[in-house]
């Protein structure tokens, strides 16, 4: 997967052994242990941003910071969303310092934003942000090493784009099960195995109880 953005971009997500990153209603805290949460935080910490969409925020409200890390630094901020759904309470906007930028479509609704001085509100020429058009706003910010931490139709969004470089995938030894239950990508429209997307495994590390598998594309 060729990336022509100029951002190493990273997937993250923390699953089960069947994929999965939440049960059929929606409960996903915690899949991994503590030693996989804190190695989550070093991730975040080499990275200069970190992006999730709408969903993710409105399911689990993360902070999205670096804690427990010394001398870690918090990345900034991103958040998609596309119609302004982001409650104003949200730990996104907590004021440290931290820059958040907020994507929205343009026919989303009016809103008052919190007033943070290091809070953008950027735009989009379309209903829904487009993933590459994204990646190219980020580069003013300076971004070159971007975090995804979801949810499932973010990473399938950035796959679909073909503006992937790696994946970094928590695994616990945990079985969910079920057809509702949340799979950590979402529809990539493939219909013949042909146009399955291939990788390669760089590394599989135990954490803890859980291992993480490092995964680059060919």
């Amino acid at each position: 997967m060729k990336n022509i953005t100029e951002i190493n971009v990273t997937l993250k997500a923390a699953i089960s052994l069947d994929g999965k990153i939440a049960t059929a209603s929606g409960k996903s805290k915690w899949i991994t242990g503590e030693k996989a949460r804190r190695e989550v935080h070093e991730l975040r910490n080499k990275n200069d941003a970190i992006l999730v969409g709408i969903n993710t925020v409105l399911a689990d409200d993360p902070q999205l910071n670096v804690r427990n890390i010394i001398d870690g630094e918090s990345p900034i901020r991103i958040v998609l969303d596309s119609n302004a759904r982001i409650p104003r309470q949200s730990q996104v906007f907590k004021n440290d310092g931290v820059p958040v930028i907020i994507f929205k479509g343009n026919k989303a609704r009016r809103k008052v934003w919190p007033k943070l001085s290091n809070l953008e509100i950027i735009e989009a020429p379309s209903e829904t942000p487009e993933i590459l058009w994204v990646l190219s706003e980020l580069r003013k910010f300076g971004i070159k090493n971007l975090l995804v931490e979801g949810g499932s139709i973010i990473h399938a969004s950035f796959l679909k784009s073909h503006c992937v470089n790696n994946i970094a995938l928590f695994i616990a030894p945990k079985i969910i099960g079920g057809q509702d239950s949340l799979s950590w990508c979402g529809n990539l429209n493939i219909g013949n195995l042909e146009k399955i997307l291939q990788t390669e495994i760089i590394s599989i590390t135990p954490v803890g109880k859980d291992f993480l598998v490092l995964v680059k594309f060919k």
